[in-house]
């Protein structure tokens, strides 16, 4: 792809995730998502003995709406993932980032730095990552890339 390694803190969004209480309907879920216009939000654990958890519009489609159930009665305990799947490592190489996802099967992992939240990665960010970098590319090596 380049000379240059591509790693995890290259894509990581480092802003933080939105929340929502386990206990929330789905169809707050669901206007939080459309309100902030993003796609996953985070479950708070309910004490530090406890896992993270997640809840993303894959969550939702698959879970609740494919089988018909009212998105005012399903809790998001009741559908969000959990425990969270997290990556701690910030010069992990982009292709065990693209691993992770696959392997778990899922679109959002939580990056954790010395034990506190650091942010997030998706499948949009490990794409946009991987662009990026063979724009760079082909800007060091004289390419013009034409965007519109």
């Amino acid at each position: 792809m380049t000379s240059e390694r591509l790693i995890l803190r290259d894509i990581v969004k480092t802003f933080e995730m939105p929340t929502i209480d386990m206990n929330s309907t789905i169809k707050n879920a669901i206007e939080r998502m459309i309100e902030l216009n993003n796609y996953s939000l985070l479950v708070p654990r309910k004490n530090k003995n406890d896992a993270y958890g997640i809840v993303t519009k894959k969550d939702i489609i698959s879970k609740v709406l494919a089988e018909g159930k009212n998105p005012s009665k399903v809790k998001v305990k009741d559908i969000m993932s959990k425990p969270l799947v997290i990556l701690t490592n910030l010069s992990l190489d982009i292709r065990w980032v693209a691993k992770a996802m696959a392997n778990s099967q899922v679109s959002t992992i939580a990056v954790f730095d010395r034990g506190d939240f650091y942010g997030y990665v998706t499948e949009a960010c490990v794409l946009d990552g991987v662009y990026n970098a063979m724009r760079r590319a082909k800007l060091e090596q004289g390419v013009e890339f034409v965007s519109c």
